[in-house]
C-alpha cells in the first residue's frame, strides 16, 4: 500500500466516525499516515448532556480526540481549506470530503 493509498483509506474509515470520540490509539492510527501526532484532549464525561460525552465503559473521562476536530486537523495539516459547517456529522463529512478531493487530485 502506498504512503497515498494509507491516507485515503484512513479518510474513508475516519468520515465513518460520525460524532465519535477517538482514543489515543485512534488518533494515531489516522493521523500516522500523514507523518504528525494529533491533537488530544481530556474530556469528563457527560452523559445526562445530550450533546455531552458518553463513555461506554462508564469511565469518568477520556483522553484522545473527536472525529470531526481530528478531520479539520489533519486539512490544516495538508493546508486544505475546509468550509465551517454547524454540526459535528456535517463537519466531518465535508473536512473527509475535501481531503479525498485533494487526495485523489494529487
Amino acid at each position: 500500500m502506498t504512503d497515498r493509498s494509507a491516507q485515503i483509506a484512513a479518510i474513508k474509515q475516519l468520515r465513518e466516525y460520525d460524532h465519535v470520540f477517538i482514543s489515543p490509539e485512534g488518533v494515531a492510527h489516522f493521523t500516522a499516515p500523514f507523518g504528525f501526532k494529533g491533537t488530544m484532549v481530556r474530556l469528563k464525561a457527560n452523559p445526562n448532556d445530550p450533546k455531552g460525552l458518553t463513555l461506554e465503559n462508564g469511565a469518568e473521562e477520556a483522553e484522545g480526540a473527536d472525529a470531526a476536530s481530528l478531520a479539520a486537523e489533519i486539512c490544516r495539516h495538508l493546508g486544505v481549506e475546509c468550509p465551517a459547517m454547524l454540526g459535528r456529522g456535517s463537519q466531518l463529512r465535508v473536512c473527509c470530503d475535501v481531503l479525498l478531493e485533494h487526495l485523489e487530485k494529487n
